[in-house]
């Protein structure tokens, strides 16, 4: 169980001679990967491609980098700040893992209508965290986005990891950006975990800066380096804020429950270390934690082997993510299995939320 060396020195997790050599043999096609999208890009550049114009204000969030920065509740978070404005907003989502083709409503905002496996893990912890607002899944967001406005009359269309979509064009980039580590590895894929140079980030007209276990002069060292890179975009702090502990049957406790407990976390996210500092943090006793790949399906046997360490342990629980939840197969039968749920916290919200204001002005 847990992941693979070669990810690890993806996300730069792993030092020495055998990781820089890694990286060493994966940096020509580095290369090759630049140059690719800087010639697909070229046309949009120049005038030549245009981006598909809805009839929506659309606002993106996403990320610079692989790996967990905090984009899912930052989705949440911004669609219940439009909600409470009094506007009508639906998540559009390319579903990752989801092996559905074409455009696929996962909710309407009053009932869920696909499966983990059709729509993938986040669009369906999004729908379930999100009653009212409905979540659309498909890799073609331009198709997904008429089919939001056509069949539920969406004022705002919520771009979920739709910083490098660029056939859609964009009322406000949202960018969020770790806290310790802004901009991952530091080198682009497949040698790093970047999605694109740096510099891409003045693309953005916001960047959420997650501090979620960061010392506090590594944030201000981050948001230096955002200035210095896009110095016109607006800058906020936010971090991850984690609220109650839900138990697989519907149960709900307080954090406090989780307080001298003996506990084995697992989880398969992009930065599961964070989620395993924020148990500690909480005071739950971490007698194991388990970190497998992103968006990572859980066999049968693997569930076997997560009650095998939890009686080997003499934990009194077995903890892991709203996202690793849904892809858990017939949870329910897992007694002692807890999620921790968490919001997103932002700094200075009054001001994000003129920001997000500002771009409201093109209804259905």
């Amino acid at each position: 169980m847990g992941r693979g060396y070669l990810e690890r020195v993806i996300l730069g997790e792993e030092r020495g001679l055998l990781s820089w050599a890694v990286r060493g043999f994966a940096w020509p096609l580095s290369i090759v990967y630049r140059s690719g999208l800087c010639l697909y890009l070229w046309p949009y550049r120049v005038g030549l491609r245009k981006k598909c114009k809805l009839p929506a204000t659309v606002i993106s969030i996403g990320n610079l980098t692989f790996g967990g920065t905090g984009k899912t509740p930052a989705v949440e978070k911004v669609c219940r700040i439009l909600t409470g404005l009094g506007l009508s907003v639906a998540i559009l989502s390319r579903g990752y893992g989801s092996r559905t083709r074409g455009s696929l409503i996962v909710s309407d905002g009053n009932s869920i209508f696909a499966s983990v496996d059709q729509c993938g893990d986040e669009s369906l912890v999004l729908a379930q965290s999100l009653p009212g607002i409905p979540v659309v899944v498909g890799k073609d967001r331009r198709a997904s986005g008429r089919l939001a406005c056509e069949k539920f009359n969406s004022q705002v269309l919520v771009l979920d990891d739709g910083f490098q979509y660029w056939q859609l064009d964009r009322d406000l980039d949202i960018v969020i950006i770790d806290g310790s580590r802004p901009f991952g590895s530091g080198y682009i894929m497949p040698s790093g975990n970047l999605r694109e140079p740096i510099t891409g980030l003045r693309r953005a007209r916001a960047v959420l800066i997650n501090s979620t276990n960061s010392a506090a002069a590594a944030v201000e060292d981050s948001k230096r380096k955002v200035q210095r890179i896009a110095p016109a975009a607006s800058i906020f702090v936010c971090r991850r804020k984690p609220v109650r502990i839900r138990k697989v049957d519907g149960s709900i406790f307080d954090l406090s429950w989780l307080r001298g407990r003996r506990v084995v976390a697992f989880c398969g996210i992009g930065n599961p270390r964070s989620f395993f500092d924020t148990l500690v943090s909480i005071g739950a006793v971490l007698c194991e934690s388990i970190a497998f790949p992103d968006h990572h399906v859980y066999s049968d046997a693997e569930i076997e082997q997560l009650l095998i360490r939890l009686g080997a342990n003499r934990a009194d629980a077995l903890l892991t993510t709203a996202k690793d939840a849904v892809r858990l197969k017939n949870s329910q039968r897992i007694k002692d299995l807890y999620v921790l749920d968490i919001v997103l916290e932002i700094d200075e919200e009054h001001q994000f939320t003129e920001l997000l204001k500002s771009v409201i002005n093109k209804p259905c």
